[in-house]
């Protein structure tokens, strides 16, 4: 029997992801690391991937001293392969989201994100859009993207 993704919540085996290692992704992946869930960590820039793997904090909410024992543990490591996300449980999208001119979030970053998971996207996955936005993102924007490339439908195969 497969063992369900609440199941792997609370024993704390459940495979986590934090796309976007910024100001938010990087202390969000650290909290779950922390928490001891096998956490990944995807930035897109492979030289801050890079630091993260050698234990080097860029954020100033996160120190060496906080990151580097995980990091040598194995609890937490960071990647540039979005394929990596096909093992994951759950998957956070904690991407930028910059004002356009006309000052209404740009959904470019989540976008971006949506279709990096969708042809990669799991039967029994969670995705979570952390990302700051407007009421309704997840539903108009980022479910449409993953349900079309994927196949599978929110709430029935994926969450």
């Amino acid at each position: 029997m497969t063992e369900s993704i609440s199941d792997k919540i609370t024993s704390r085996t459940a495979h986590v992801a934090v796309i976007g290692l910024g100001y938010v992704g990087l202390p969000l992946a650290l909290a779950l690391a922390k928490a001891g869930y096998p956490t990944l960590g995807l930035e897109a820039n492979a030289a801050k991937a890079d630091a993260i793997n050698r234990g080097e904090s860029y954020i100033e909410d996160v120190s060496d001293a906080e990151l580097a024992p995980l990091v040598t543990s194995g609890t937490l490591r960071a990647t540039t392969d979005y394929d990596e996300l096909r093992a994951m449980d759950a998957i956070f999208i904690c991407v930028p989201t910059p004002y356009t001119v006309q000052r209404a979030p740009d959904l470019a970053y989540i976008i971006q994100a949506a279709e990096g998971i969708a042809p990669r996207l799991q039967a029994g996955q969670i995705v979570v859009l952390q990302s700051t936005t407007y009421p309704g993102t997840t539903i108009e924007v980022v479910q449409p993207i993953l349900e079309e490339a994927s196949g599978l439908q929110a709430g029935v195969d994926f969450h």
